[in-house]
């Protein structure tokens, strides 16, 4: 038996999965997306690992397992449209060049969410998809996701989803909007922008990485936030 080395999830042996026709990079991950090879050969949809609503209403044979490492991208900008993603372990970055060259992170992916939903509605994709961090992904197919529509529960789902998608959006551009650089950090660390690296912070601030370390500097010299250790910061009470 292989092992998924970023989930720790055991795999199905690769001499029975080459006789399906999955590659070998992805038969170490079936399991982590709930499939199983069973003794004729086709794949079987382990109901103990559903996908996140409303996925579970797609048929198994729309999904499609995936692993990238990090700066792998998942789709790129102008590419045609096959599908939205969800992400099982690992980061993805959804990032959209600025002006002046520099990338921006629009959406931040973790496991468990989905990217790309509205590109299902589009011929090309509108943005970058970047990995940030190795891991496992599921690629679920344009044309199931539509037929999928007709059922009203999955519909209803997908509207709150992309509801909630749309709030989180409008934070960000809220506080992008904020023209000093001290009050936007500290608008995007109440909003808890800085989950990972100052970099990843930077970016999704839209500012350089000079301006936000001057500006987190100025925070904890004002009392604002406290730096316990190098690198990390955080709101005091």
């Amino acid at each position: 038996m292989d092992e998924c080395i970023c989930c720790g999830v055991t795999g199905v042996a690769s001499k029975t999965a080459k006789r399906t026709g999955i590659s070998r990079m992805d038969q170490p991950f079936l399991s982590v997306f709930g499939f199983s090879l069973v003794p004729d050969r086709t794949l079987k949809y382990d109901l103990d690992h559903m996908m996140p609503e409303p996925y579970n209403l797609i048929p198994p044979s729309a999904l499609r397992p995936l692993t990238r490492a990090a700066g792998d991208t998942v789709f790129r900008q102008g590419a045609r449209t096959c599908g939205l993603y969800v992400v099982k372990c690992g980061r993805v970055h959804l990032e959209r060049v600025g002006p002046d060259g520099e990338r921006f992170i629009i959406y931040r992916a973790e496991p468990g969410m989905s990217l790309a939903e509205a590109s299902v509605f589009s011929d090309r994709y509108h943005c970058d998809a970047v990995v940030a961090e190795a891991g496992a992904f599921v690629q679920i197919d344009k044309a199931a996701v539509l037929s999928a529509f007709a059922d009203p529960d999955f519909a209803r789902a997908y509207a709150r989803q992309a509801a909630q998608q749309i709030q989180a959006q409008r934070q960000a551009l809220e506080i992008v909007g904020i023209r000093r650089a001290e009050e936007r950090v500290y608008a995007g660390m109440v909003a808890g922008l800085l989950e990972s690296s100052v970099v990843d912070f930077a970016s999704a601030l839209h500012l350089s990485l000079e301006a936000t370390y001057r500006a987190l500097r100025k925070l904890v010299n004002d009392g604002r936030i406290a730096n316990p250790t190098r690198g990390t910061y955080h709101l005091r009470p």
